[in-house]
C-alpha cells in the first residue's frame, strides 16, 4: 500500500535538479533548484511546495524564497531531527529531487489598511518573501523572533534574538484599527498569537492568516 501511494504521488510531482546551496546563518540553507516545468509555475509570496524526503516515502514543506523561469530557490533549516531537516542539511549540488507545484492560501491581502507580521525563524522565510513584495508605501508593523537572523529579499523586519511570538506583538505599538496578521512559524505559539488578536485586539477572524510549519512531536511536523 505505501509503494502504490508513493508510486501515486510522484505521478503528480515534478523532477528537478539541485544546482547550489547555500549556507545563510545557523542552521539555515538557501536551496536552488532548477526544472524545464518551473518555466510554467505562478508563485505568489507566502506559498510553499511540498519535496519528496526520505527515501521518497515522505512529503515535507518549504517555503519558496523566489522563483524565476526555470529556477525556484527554496530557504530552509536543519536544526531538528526529521526527515525534512536531515534532507535540508543533506542537500548537494547534483542531487535530484521530487516536489509539487506551489500552493498554500497563505498570502498578502491587497486590501489590508496596513500588514502585521509576526513569526519564528522557520516562519521568517514566507514572511520575508511576503514583506518584499509590499509597495514601499505600505503600513508594515511585525517582529520575528529567532536565535539566528538570516538576510531578507530587500525590506526587513524587526529581529527579536530571543522571546515569544505573543510577547512580541503585545510589545508592539500596533494602529487601534484591525489590519491583516500573517502569524508563521511553531503552531501553538501561533495559535497564541491568533486569539490574542481576536480576543483581546477584537480583530476579526478573516484578518488574522497562520501558517503552522512545526510542533514538536506531530508527526510531519518535526
Amino acid at each position: 500500500m505505501v509503494n502504490m501511494l508513493t508510486s501515486l504521488a510522484h505521478r503528480v510531482l515534478t523532477s528537478a535538479e539541485v544546482v547550489a546551496v547555500t549556507p545563510i546563518g545557523g542552521s539555515a540553507r538557501e536551496v536552488t533548484l532548477t526544472a524545464p516545468e518551473f518555466g510554467a509555475w505562478r508563485c505568489t509570496a507566502g506559498q510553499s511546495v511540498r519535496l519528496s524526503v526520505g527515501n521518497g516515502l515522505s512529503l515535507r514543506t518549504y517555503s519558496i524564497w523566489t522563483h524565476s523561469g526555470a529556477t525556484l530557490v527554496l530557504r530552509g533549516f536543519s536544526h531538528a531531527d526529521g526527515p525534512g531537516s536531515r534532507w535540508m542539511a543533506a542537500a548537494e549540488p547534483g542531487v535530484r529531487v521530487a516536489l509539487t507545484s506551489p500552493r498554500g492560501v497563505f498570502g498578502l491581502d491587497p486590501a489590508a489598511p496596513w500588514h502585521l507580521f509576526i513569526g519564528d525563524q522557520t516562519g521568517a522565510v514566507p514572511l520575508l518573501a511576503m514583506r518584499a513584495a509590499l509597495p514601499g508605501s505600505a503600513r508594515v508593523h511585525g517582529a520575528l523572533v529567532a536565535a539566528d537572523r538570516i538576510p531578507p529579499l530587500g525590506a526587513d523586519l524587526p529581529w527579536c534574538l530571543d522571546g515569544r511570538l505573543l510577547d512580541a506583538v503585545r510589545s508592539l505599538d500596533l494602529p487601534d484599527e484591525p489590519g491583516a496578521a500573517y502569524v508563521a512559524g511553531e503552531q501553538k505559539a501561533c495559535l497564541a498569537v491568533r486569539q490574542y488578536l481576536r480576543d483581546e485586539r477584537g480583530w476579526p477572524r478573516r484578518s488574522v492568516r497562520v501558517s503552522a510549519h512545526w510542533t514538536p512531536g506531530k508527526r510531519g511536523m518535526e
